[in-house]
Parts: structure tokens; C-alpha cells; sequence
């Protein structure tokens, strides 16, 4: 008597779940970084494999993702890299390019103990005013003798 395993139809909500866990276990083996080279490089570059990465990204159509790393200078201190953005959703493009980015970066720099961290700087929103009340409050702000003129020369809005 034979028995054979029944596979999974590849329409089949069972044969896509079996192929993200073949995918899981081929990810999770990860290579130790101690064991690969760590050749020295200069910021300079550095910077230009930096550069270089962004013109692939332009070249092959990713124009948003070229933009992001475009948008500030990186900062390198030793195998570590800092990117500051001034916003989360180009942060999180970022975040989901990071491995394809740190792979090129240390292939090409061989050095394999190339790390990034992105940070998120929050710029300060100004507020912008519109309404004449809007327009004579920031001028009280700013000079409190309006506000004794206005009610000196009894004067409205």
C-alpha cells in the first residue's frame, strides 16, 4: 500500500502559507557578520557608494526612494551610519529599503559591519495666519501697545 502526501493546490490559501514559511526558514539563517571581511574605507567613499545607490535607484525607476536618500547628508561614525529625515513615511520607505541599501553598501565598501540607524527629526510647524483676528493677535504678540491704540482710537477689525 502506498501513501502519498496530497499537495496543496497552487490556487490554495494552504500552498501560500507554505510558501511564506519556506521563505521564513530560508531568512532566519543568518550569517555571522564577525566572520566576514572589514576592510577600512573613507567617508568620501563612502558617500559616493551612497550616491552611486541613489543614481541606481533613479535609473531603474524608484525616484521616491532616490529622493529619500538624497534628501540630507549621512553621517558616518566608524562602520556606523546616521540619516536624519524630516519625516516618518519617508523614514518607514526608508526602513523597508534598509536591507537591500545595507547589502549594496556592504558589498561594495566590503566591509560587512556597516550598520544604519535612521532618525526622525521634527521640525517645528509654524503657524500661519489667515483671519484678521488671526493677523492682530500675532501683533499683540509681538508689540502689546496695538492692543491700548486699538482701544485708545476705539478701532475694530
Amino acid at each position: 500500500m502506498r501513501t502519498e502526501r496530497k499537495r496543496a493546490s497552487a490556487l490554495s490559501l494552504k500552498s501560500l502559507t507554505q510558501k511564506v514559511e519556506a521563505v521564513e526558514v530560508a531568512s532566519d539563517t543568518e550569517v555571522d557578520r564577525n566572520t566576514l571581511p572589514k576592510t577600512v574605507f573613507t567617508e568620501a567613499k563612502f558617500l559616493e557608494t551612497w550616491k552611486a545607490y541613489a543614481a541606481f535607484l533613479t535609473k531603474t525607476g524608484n525616484k521616491s526612494l532616490a529622493s529619500i536618500l538624497t534628501a540630507s547628508k549621512p553621517t558616518l561614525d566608524t562602520f556606523h551610519i546616521h540619516y536624519a529625515l524630516p519625516n516618518s513615511l519617508m523614514g518607514d520607505q526608508l526602513e523597508r529599503l534598509r536591507p537591500k541599501l545595507l547589502k549594496y553598501l556592504r558589498e561594495t565598501l566590503n566591509n560587512f559591519s556597516i550598520d544604519l540607524t535612521v532618525t526622525i527629526e521634527v521640525s517645528e510647524v509654524k503657524k500661519i495666519v489667515y483671519t484678521p483676528q488671526e493677523k492682530y493677535d500675532k501683533l499683540v504678540e509681538l508689540n502689546p501697545d496695538i492692543a491700548f491704540l486699538k482701544n485708545l482710537f476705539k478701532l475694530d477689525l
